[in-house]
């Protein structure tokens, strides 16, 4: 759920249109932050932060009890299938009425399936027009930048890493000369874009060809924000391998804690939000997880971030709020609240979008982050012995 520290919402405000050559604007396509992602800023926009009472307590009001968030979640899930659904049958429709039309009326109709298939997160479906778009050399290089680009995370979702990597650097070394890409997504939605690239990469375990990739791209971003975007993103992807920084603090119910203290166990560290609905979706398979290796030398510390909402407030203000929503969610593991200086381990972490998640081996080093449902428990199994 990253690329902001906790004044990056100033940045994220910004907004912009990219121009470049068809190389360069796939460069700016797959370098700028989270329009389709599933992560949302850890600084909640002011709509989103709970009421508070008098005495600073979060009011919550409009969160539901876990039955019903249960309820919610799984119509939520029968939505997105009948969504899909008609998703699929868009693409199709546009692919074969892109089929009959000369190049340059079908440029126009690829342009809105591939985009209509990256809002839909439909890549691999989306692949076969991206290539025959290619292989036309239709007329339009907005058209044939997308093609590329669903092309490139088409291979992630394959499983293909490397050749997607390949293809990146690729393109990128191509110089097309004055023929310009302009405007082909807004800001916002090559940031999305981008993370749909990167968090599929880091779900796959591949932080090395998400490092190259990246910096291949930095090498030729000229936006600010771009550039700030992919900095903050190699900067976590550092992590990887290295000795896990200090955490050290005391929990909900005063208890102390210390990371150091765990060495020799596996530890998951969980950045969340009472207010971002994916860290309550995501509570369920934690704790299947936890409650099936914790006796094996598995642990769980979750870090709140809901003092990012307001810097300025006593962090002990969101501890109410917080202790409950962990009570209403039976959260069996010990949770901290970021706080400043040396209590900021959203920082120290590169953590600023949630849901996030780092995880520790027996030795204390990084060897994992932003894990999901599919990979959590077979990294955690492998990482145990088992």
């Amino acid at each position: 759920m990253t690329r902001r520290t906790p004044s990056a919402p100033d940045r994220a405000a910004r907004r912009g249109r990219a121009q470049a050559a068809p190389a360069a604007a796939l460069g700016l396509l797959l370098s700028a932050g989270a329009a389709w992602g599933q992560q949302a800023p850890a600084v909640a926009p002011p709509s989103a932060s709970p009421a508070t009472t008098t005495k600073g307590e979060s009011a919550n009001l409009s969160r539901p009890e876990k039955g019903t968030a249960e309820a919610l979640l799984a119509i939520d899930t029968a939505y997105a299938e009948k969504l899909k659904g008609l998703d699929l049958a868009r693409l199709k429709q546009l692919n074969t009425l892109a089929a009959g039309l000369p190049p340059k009326g079908a440029a126009a109709v690829f342009e809105q399936l591939f985009r209509s298939a990256i809002a839909a997160d439909l890549f691999v479906e989306a692949e076969p027009a991206a290539d025959a778009a290619i292989q036309a050399g239709l007329p339009s290089p907005s058209c044939l930048a997308l093609a590329h680009l669903v092309k490139l995370i088409a291979e992630c979702d394959r499983g293909d890493h490397e050749q997607s990597l390949k293809d990146l650097a690729a393109l990128l070394a191509k110089k097309d000369g004055p023929d310009q890409a302009a405007d082909v997504l807004s800001t916002p939605e090559l940031i999305g874009v981008a993370d749909a690239y990167y968090q599929r990469l880091v779900h796959a375990g591949r932080y090395d060809v998400a490092t190259r990739a990246f910096q291949l791209v930095l090498g030729q971003a000229e936006s600010d924000e771009v550039k700030d975007y992919l900095a903050s993103r190699l900067d976590r992807l550092k992590l990887i391998g290295r000795p896990a920084p200090a955490i050290r603090g005391v929990d909900l119910d005063g208890r102390p804690f210390d990371l150091a203290e765990h060495r020799g166990k596996v530890v998951l560290v969980v950045f969340w939000a009472t207010w971002c609905l994916p860290s309550a979706a995501e509570t369920a398979y934690l704790q299947e997880t936890y409650d099936a290796d914790h006796a094996k030398g598995f642990e769980i510390v979750g870090v709140n971030l809901d003092p990012l909402q307001d810097e300025k407030s006593d962090v002990a203000a969101f501890v109410p709020g917080v202790r409950r929503f962990a009570l209403d969610y039976n959260l069996r593991w010990p949770i901290l609240m970021n706080g400043p200086g040396d209590a900021d381990v959203a920082k120290a972490y590169g953590v600023a979008e949630i849901p996030a998640s780092v995880l520790i081996d027996a030795e204390g080093k990084v060897v994992g982050m932003d894990l999901v449902r599919k990979n959590l428990e077979p990294t955690v199994s492998k990482l145990l012995g088992r």
